[in-house]
C-alpha cells in the first residue's frame, strides 16, 4: 500500500514501555491512542508557549480513525507526527502518524475531529481567532466554514 507522503513540523520521540507489550510480542493497538493523545498535547503545548489563552476553552475529540500499517514492535524508535490539517467554525481535524525513526516506515495513521468546547457552559464554542492565526502560522490549513 503506497502511503501519501505528508510533511509535519511537530514530532514527540515515544518512549515504549513493557506494559505497552501484547501478548504477540508487539505494542498493543489500544496503546497507539495514547501515542496519538501525547502528540496532541505535545502540539497543543507549542500552539501554548506562542500566547494562547487557554482559558478561552479546550478541544474534546469528537471522532477518531486509525489506519495501521504493520506492527511496532519493543525495541523501534518511533515518533508521533502531528499537524491540523482542517479548521471549520467550531472544529478541526488532527492528521497524526507514528514513523520508525531509523527506517522511516510509517507505522500507523490517525484523523481525529476535535470540537472547540467552553467548559463554563459545557457546549461546543468558535474557534477563537487567536487560535486560528497560531494554528495558520505552523500549517497549510484547509477552511471550512460551514460547522
Amino acid at each position: 500500500m503506497e502511503i501519501p507522503k505528508e510533511e509535519f513540523k511537530c514530532s514527540l520521540p515515544i518512549q515504549i514501555r513493557f506494559s505497552d507489550i501484547d501478548s504477540i510480542g508487539h505494542i498493543n493497538n489500544n496503546i497507539y491512542f495514547s501515542y496519538f493523545d501525547l502528540g496532541k498535547i505535545n502540539y497543543l503545548e507549542k500552539m501554548k508557549s506562542t500566547s494562547i489563552d487557554w482559558t478561552e476553552g479546550s478541544i474534546v475529540l469528537a471522532n477518531i480513525n486509525v489506519d495501521f500499517y504493520s506492527p511496532i514492535y519493543y525495541k523501534e524508535t518511533i515518533v508521533v507526527e502531528s499537524k491540523i490539517t482542517e479548521l471549520g467554525g467550531k472544529s478541526g481535524t488532527f492528521l497524526q502518524q507514528i514513523r520508525n525513526v531509523k527506517t522511516n516506515e510509517i507505522k500507523c495513521r490517525c484523523r481525529s475531529v476535535f470540537v472547540a468546547y467552553d467548559t463554563a457552559l459545557q457546549t461546543s464554542m468558535v474557534i477563537p481567532e487567536r487560535w486560528r492565526e497560531i494554528i495558520s502560522e505552523i500549517e497549510e490549513i484547509n477552511y471550512c466554514l460551514d460547522n
